[in-house]
């Protein structure tokens, strides 16, 4: 008599084939799934960062006399940036001050009282702007006076020269949003004249 159905053979090769194909299937889909969402982070990441990036650079171009009649820049250094704009649109002056904060770019704005105008640090309002930046030892503000790019001696200004010769400013952000994958960093940069303080005029 010849009997039919599957020996214990095939059944147990149909088996492992059957789970090698679904371990394949699961690995497949478990690697799409984690390369979409790092590509949907990235892409947000990058959008918020050029966001802010625009921002800041058309707030520094309109840096102007505070309204108590202090210099339009307050401090200049690699990784905070001081001055005074209109930010609030008010028509008023407001301190706005850019700074690296561990891994964050934040940006402080202080409103100006009334008559005698002061900004009191304590009315500070902190938001981030960027988040995940790996700068590298890179310094997020560069300065230049006014006679850049001509003159290469003198430029990058020095901290001490900052206050008073910068006329323009070169932001770089560098985010490395998943550096445990091997991502590569992303590098954004602007730079732009500040209209108040340009030479000619």
């Amino acid at each position: 008599m010849k009997s039919n159905g599957f020996t214990l053979v095939e059944v147990l090769v149909a088996m492992f084939t059957f789970a090698l194909l679904a371990a394949l299937v699961a690995g497949f889909a478990v690697y799409y799934f984690q390369s979409y969402n790092f590509s949907f982070e990235e892409n947000q990441q990058i959008g918020i960062a050029q966001s802010g990036l625009t921002t800041m650079i058309r707030e520094i171009r309109e840096a102007r006399l505070a309204d108590n009649g202090a210099y339009p820049i307050e401090q200049a250094l690699d990784n905070s940036f001081t001055f005074f704009a209109d930010v609030t649109n008010d028509n008023r002056s407001d301190r706005v001050r850019y700074f690296l904060n561990g891994n964050e770019l934040q940006k402080g704005v202080t409103e100006p009282t009334v008559v005698p105008v002061t900004y009191p640090s304590a009315n500070e309002q902190i938001k981030t702007v960027v988040t995940n930046l790996d700068m590298a030892g890179t310094p997020i503000f560069t300065y230049y006076n006014g006679e850049w790019p001509a003159d290469t001696v003198n430029n990058p200004l020095a901290v001490g020269s900052r206050l008073l010769n910068t006329r323009y400013v070169d932001v770089k952000l560098r985010i490395d949003i998943e550096s445990n994958i091997g991502a590569q960093a992303l590098n954004l940069s602007g730079g732009v004249s500040i209209r108040s303080l340009k030479n000619n005029l």
